[in-house]
């Protein structure tokens, strides 16, 4: 625990801006979605133009360098259809201090067509599941769909094989890690601190003092949520490449 406390003081630098947005209100969420659902109908209807005027001015600008001839705009328009999800399940929606970016994490589902199985894709007919990140920004004093960011499969990430918290002597003090990424869970023991970090498809557990300790260094504990982004630094284990132990932590807004 004393080679932890040394690295608190560094660790606090990160987390006195954190925290800069807030959940977002239940009635904006409904209203962005049913934006995004306008999207995403216009494309089916196959009005692009329609669909372009619901998206901020930079994706509308990128969109005319990308599709000057009829060609590039029937693939834009497919590559859109293919896009669309036919569900999403919100997991979890923020809005920023100022009021005028909004994100919304959800989980997509798609049922892939049927016919001619694309090599190495999901059978025909399937389901598929995956991240869906969507934000929005109000441009002008209305809202207008932004962007959309896919990611892995909530269910197909790879969780840590061992949250025990083990002594300093498991791990190699002489080597550094760095990684970084949304926590996903926060667990806080008599003995020590679990948080556990999505990197990229895996799960990484980085195991930090207990909460008295952290409060007692001026680390504000209450920052440590699910969806805040970290960077950690710490030393690796030994045998077990998902588990670090912290020197530094820094706390990132949502």
């Amino acid at each position: 625990m004393n080679r932890w406390t040394v690295g608190l003081a560094a660790m606090l630098l990160g987390v006195a801006t954190a925290a800069l947005a807030v959940p977002l209100e239940p009635a904006l969420q409904q209203e962005l979605l049913g934006l995004y659902d306008r999207y995403n109908n216009a494309i089916a209807a196959g009005k692009l133009q329609d669909a372009l005027a619901l998206r901020t001015t930079e994706v509308q600008a990128r969109a005319k360098k990308e599709m000057k001839s009829a060609k590039q705009q029937r693939d834009m328009l497919e590559m859109a259809k293919a896009m669309t999800p036919d569900s999403l399940q919100v997991q979890h929606a923020t809005i920023n201090r100022a009021g005028d970016k909004v994100q919304i994490i959800t989980v997509a589902a798609k049922t892939m067509p049927k016919g001619r199985q694309i090599p190495g894709g999901p059978a025909p007919g399937s389901v598929v599941h995956s991240g869906l990140t969507l934000e929005f920004a109000k441009q002008g004093g209305a809202w207008k769909f932004d962007s959309q960011t896919f990611g892995q499969d909530p269910s197909q990430i790879t969780a840590c094989k061992d949250y025990r918290n083990e002594p300093e002597a498991a791990y190699d003090v002489d080597r550094n890690v760095s990684m970084g990424g949304p926590i996903t869970r926060v667990d806080f023991q008599p003995d020590h601190t679990l948080v556990v970090v999505r990197v990229v498809d895996e799960e990484n557990c980085a195991f930090l003092p207990n909460r008295e300790e952290l409060t007692k260094n001026g680390l504000k504990t209450e920052l440590l949520v699910p969806y805040a982004i970290v960077e950690i630094e710490g030393s690796p284990h030994r045998t077990d490449k998902q588990k670090v132990l912290v020197d530094k932590m820094d706390v990132q807004p949502e």
